[in-house]
Formats: C-alpha cells, structure tokens, sequence
C-alpha cells in the first residue's frame, strides 16, 4: 500500500462529500457573470495579443507556485488572463 492510499483510508467520509462540495462550488463560482467585465477588461488591456497574455498568466503563476508567501491574487489574476483569451 502507498502512502497516498493509506492517507486516503483516513478521510472521514463527511471530509470527502466537503470536499466534493466545495470542489464544485469553486469550480461554479469561477464561471459566475460577475467576473465577465474582468476579463473582458484584460482582453481589452492584452491588444489582442494572445501571445503576451499567455506568457504573463504563466510568468504570474509560476511566480506564485516559487514563492512563499502564498495569498492567492496571482493565481486569480493568472486565470482571469487565460479566460481573457476564450
């Protein structure tokens, strides 16, 4: 058995239905219209060029998982940037 599986006998089950939840809830939470005008904003800032708007989400993401001091804005700001470009 690995460590991985043994720490998963240990989750409660009313852990793994949290976490299912919220798993979901964040994933909903991030399609919410409100965030629409942000992105549209950074579409707008990006000229069209997907290019550097790529390699920005990157460069802030990559900053964030080197880092450690870890709030979170970095990853917020590197999403939006990606959903800037669908």
């Amino acid at each position: 058995m690995s460590a991985s599986s043994a720490t998963l006998i240990h989750v409660s089950t009313e852990d793994q239905i949290l976490s299912s939840e919220l798993h979901g809830e964040a994933l909903l939470t991030a399609r919410r219209p409100e965030l629409q005008p942000l992105i549209d904003h950074l579409r707008e800032v990006a000229q069209g060029r997907d290019d550097i708007r790529t390699e920005c989400a990157g460069i802030i993401a990559g900053s964030w998982f080197a880092g450690a001091a870890r709030r979170g804005e970095e990853l917020i700001a590197a999403g939006l940037l990606m959903l800037a470009g669908c």
